[in-house]
């Protein structure tokens, strides 16, 4: 399903990514975990598509559901349209159960705005699982949450995989989230130690 063999990856010709590769088959689930400024994100900016510009090659489905650790949600739009602006396609019901499932029913017609920090990032986290995708790729979305909210939306998230049946891309410093999401740990070393390779723990 996603097959990538990224053998450099450079800003402003400073060497940031080099022989990193993965495949991930349907339903897999892996954590990659690493210091800060190893390359994390640039790495899942690469396997979403958004960043083309490296050497090597991609296999990645058309469809990938991406969540960042900001919520990125549009704040002139309201919660229930922040679902349907990017799932057009979505029937009134499935937005309504979405939702429903991560505690917003009450909140369709508000703005970002009027939402908790809490509450923005389960919005996220439905827009991310409304429409199914092969591949969800999640950037520390549970990052700076209170233990409690995060608890509860790492259960969220492993719901959402297991009747979904995506396969998982989870960038994170937290081994206990790994865990708690029946994911595979890899670690992404800094490239001018060891060739910034994604090797297994």
């Amino acid at each position: 399903m996603l097959k990538l063999d990224l053998h450099r990856k450079s800003f402003a010709g400073h060497t940031v990514l080099e022989d990193v590769h993965l495949e991930i088959k349907a339903g897999d689930r892996i954590a990659v975990f690493g210091p800060s400024g190893v390359g994390k994100t640039t790495l899942l900016r690469i396997i979403a598509g958004l960043d083309k510009r490296f050497v090597g090659t991609r296999e990645a489905p058309d469809e990938i559901a991406l969540m960042f650790q900001n919520p990125t949600l549009l704040e002139w739009r309201t919660t229930k349209e922040n679902l349907q602006i990017f799932h057009p396609n979505a029937e009134e019901t499935d937005i309504q159960e979405a939702l429903s499932q991560v505690g917003l029913q009450d909140k369709a017609d508000h703005f970002p705005r009027q939402l908790s920090v809490g509450q923005q990032r389960r919005l996220a986290l439905a827009r991310c699982f409304l429409t199914p995708t092969p591949l969800v790729l999640l950037d520390e979305p549970f990052a700076s949450l209170d233990q409690n909210l995060r608890q509860e939306m790492l259960a969220l998230t492993r719901a959402f995989l297991d009747k979904t049946g995506s396969a998982l891309v989870l960038v994170t410093h937290a081994r206990d989230e790994a865990e708690a999401l029946g994911a595979e740990t890899y670690e992404l070393r800094n490239v001018t130690q060891t060739g910034a390779e994604v090797a297994a723990l």
